[in-house]
């Protein structure tokens, strides 16, 4: 986002400015603001760009609070790469999960969030890793049948034979999946 003056209140001008950068409605980044006052003392937020902590924006979104990504959320999201999030950075997080956002914006952006070791592919062991943590830990699917589901998930998306998914691949996948855009959101 990065407005100049984003260390003062939310003005209309920057509200409005807000709302072409984003896919969030006025009402919704007023909203968002409203939530984020709470955690300023004064019961206002007078810095845009101040960066909270995990646990003070997990207090106010539960949504990320108990999301089996929320580590690379915070990563991907955060515009220092601090694992914190500022309003602007929170505002970009909720313009993404937003109903109003196109499905290759939110592939995109999924694509960021499983390359774990941010290599610009999905490969085998970020997929072993989202296995893992939406099944809830390693051990709850053999490793045998990670393998398998890999494979196929491999077969399918890997368009290139290069052993990992690019973002183009992972998007075109994405897009054939009726549900994603349904679950790759939450409400502001």
């Amino acid at each position: 986002m990065g407005s100049s003056n984003s260390s003062l209140i939310l003005t209309q001008d920057i509200l409005e400015e807000y709302r072409l950068l984003t896919y969030l409605t006025k009402a919704e980044i007023l909203n968002l603001y409203k939530i984020f006052g709470i955690l300023d003392e004064t019961g206002t937020l007078q810095n845009l760009t101040f960066r909270f902590p995990t646990y003070a924006t997990e207090r106010l979104f539960p949504q990320l609070k108990h999301n089996p990504f929320k580590d690379r959320i915070y990563r991907v999201f955060s515009s220092q790469k601090d694992d914190k999030l500022s309003f602007e950075d929170m505002l970009d997080l909720c313009s993404v999960m937003s109903d109003a956002c196109p499905d290759q914006v939110k592939a995109a952006w999924a694509f960021r969030i499983f390359d774990f070791d941010e290599d610009d592919a999905v490969s085998e062991e970020d997929l072993m890793e989202v296995i893992n943590r939406l099944t809830g830990s390693a051990g709850q699917i053999d490793v045998a049948c990670q393998k398998a589901i890999i494979k196929i998930l491999l077969e399918e998306m890997d368009l290139a034979s290069s052993g990992s998914v690019g973002q183009l691949e992972f998007m075109h996948a994405v897009g054939k999946m009726s549900e994603f855009p349904h679950s790759f959101c939450f409400q502001v």
